[in-house]
C-alpha cells in the first residue's frame, strides 16, 4: 500500500483518480512491487550499488511502458518516483521480505 499511496499522491496530487486511473495505478504498483521484492531477496542488496542501480533501471523501464502512458505526469516525474520507490522499499524492507 505505501507504493500505491505514493504513486497516487505523485501523479494525481489532491485529485482523486477515476476508475481507469485506479486500475492503471494498481497494475503499475503490482509490476513495480514484483521487481522490488525479487531484488530485495538478494543477499546484501542495499550494500551493492550495482544491484540498486539495476533495480532503479528496472523500475524506470516499467514506468515508461506504453500501457501506463495514460497516467498524468508519469514520464516527467519518473526520476522522482524511482527515488521515492527506493526510499519506501528500504524503509519497508522487512515487511516486503517477510510479509505472509
Amino acid at each position: 500500500m505505501p507504493f500505491f499511496r505514493m504513486l497516487t499522491r505523485e501523479l494525481f496530487g489532491e485529485d482523486k483518480p477515476n476508475a481507469d486511473g485506479i486500475e492503471l495505478l494498481v497494475s503499475l504498483t503490482q509490476h513495480l512491487y514484483v521487481h522490488i521484492e525479487r531484488e530485495l531477496k538478494l543477499t546484501g542488496f542495499w550494500e551493492a550499488i550495482p544491484a540498486r542501480n539495476k533495480l532503479k533501471a528496472q523500475l524506470q523501464k516499467t514506468l515508461l511502458q506504453p500501457e501506463f502512458s495514460a497516467l498524468p505526469g508519469l514520464v516527467q516525474k519518473r526520476s522522482q518516483i524511482v527515488s521515492r520507490l527506493m526510499e519506501i522499499a528500504e524503509k519497508n524492507n522487512d515487511a516486503i521480505l517477510y510479509a505472509p
